[in-house]
């Protein structure tokens, strides 16, 4: 049985719509009794828990539980615990964090138990994060050679929900970390910047922490990583707006979060919301790219959690431990699950 934690949530609503159309075996999970009654009606009846991940007493909830998908966040505030509890039930674990912080915090510390307790955790198994380590994989598989990779982000019209309002203040306010000679160096957000072209169209891009430079080197041996948010602005602005935004964070993030209003993205504008990701390598005057294109990243995000959670049921992967989505299966299930949902994957030497 698959269980939702954070089921009530806008991304975890979406996830539990899908589990239904697959005709999974899944419960729903939260806090909130009312809402979970209304949403289980709405599901057809489906079974529902009560779990609050600040009480570890209510985690008893997750009896007969295999596989956790965890879509309550902000996860730099509240996954942890689940982690430890997936661990300690030798339960698969997924969650849909974008949160760099995190993803590292799970891959540092809980690797190694996981691994003991035979089972895995898969942090970033959403939109972004997965579709970039899919793209990392395949260029990897066709650029063996290739010492550096870079990764750039364009999305228009997004329209954020409540949960990722604060995991964004929350990511922009911890240490930032990239990827440089094989190592883990802390920085932070725009230290490069610069203008280029992005899917037939000039851009200034500035550098960020992603979770690239923490999962693509679980499965290559890409040596530097750089990941670009594509942006309007002259770059020299970029980085000014990026230095005071980590501080305000840093210093007022508790009360952004506390006072982040509770809208959510309408169906029209989640459809309206289009991105563009594209993943380049280079190995002297030879290049490789990849772009993918596609609209409605919160369902995308969906499609991708719920396929591996049904994928870690039918086939449990070899590798064990903290590993990425692509680890999974290999990239060419991320890619089906992603072609399959009308998003593009275009790959060009």
């Amino acid at each position: 049985m698959i269980g939702i934690i954070g089921a009530t949530g806008f991304t975890g609503k979406l996830v539990a719509s899908e589990l239904k159309k697959r005709k999974t075996n899944f419960f729903i999970a939260g806090r909130n009794e009312q809402l979970l009654r209304t949403m289980s009606e709405s599901l057809g009846d489906t079974k529902y828990r009560i779990i609050d991940v600040q009480d570890s007493a209510t985690f008893k909830a997750l009896d007969g539980c295999k596989i956790i998908i965890n879509c309550a966040g902000p996860f730099t505030d509240f996954g942890e615990p689940v982690v430890q509890e997936a661990i300690a039930r030798g339960c698969h674990y997924l969650d849909t964090t974008g949160e760099q912080g995190f993803i590292k915090l799970v891959y540092d510390k809980y690797h190694e138990q996981a691994k003991s307790t035979n089972i895995v955790l898969v942090p970033a198994c959403a939109y972004e994060y997965a579709i970039t380590d899919a793209m990392g994989a395949e260029l990897w598989k066709n650029f063996p050679e290739c010492s550096a990779m870079e990764f750039i982000y364009s999305l228009k019209g997004m329209y954020t929900s409540p949960g990722t309002r604060k995991s964004i203040v929350r990511a922009m306010a911890a240490p930032a970390f990239f990827l440089q000679n094989g190592k883990l160096v802390e920085s932070r957000s725009a230290t490069l910047s610069r203008k280029t072209q992005l899917n037939g169209r000039a851009v200034s891009i500035m550098s960020f922490p992603g979770g690239e430079s923490l999962m693509i080197p679980r499965h290559t041996k890409v040596m530097d990583v750089n990941t670009f948010l594509a942006a309007e602005a002259p770059p020299m602005l970029l980085q000014a707006s990026a230095a005071f935004g980590q501080f305000i964070m840093k210093v007022a993030g508790d009360f952004i979060v506390n006072r982040t209003t509770t809208q959510v993205p309408s169906n029209e504008q989640r459809k309206n919301t289009t991105f563009v990701i594209q993943a380049n390598t280079k190995i002297g005057t030879d290049s490789q790219s990849i772009t993918v294109t596609g609209n409605d990243p919160y369902w995308l995000t969906a499609v991708i959690v719920t396929g591996a959670a049904i994928q870690l049921q039918a086939n449990p992967p070899r590798e064990l431990g903290a590993i990425t989505p692509t680890m999974i299966s290999g990239s060419d299930f991320i890619r089906n699950l992603l072609e399959k949902s009308g998003t593009k994957w275009v790959a060009s030497c």
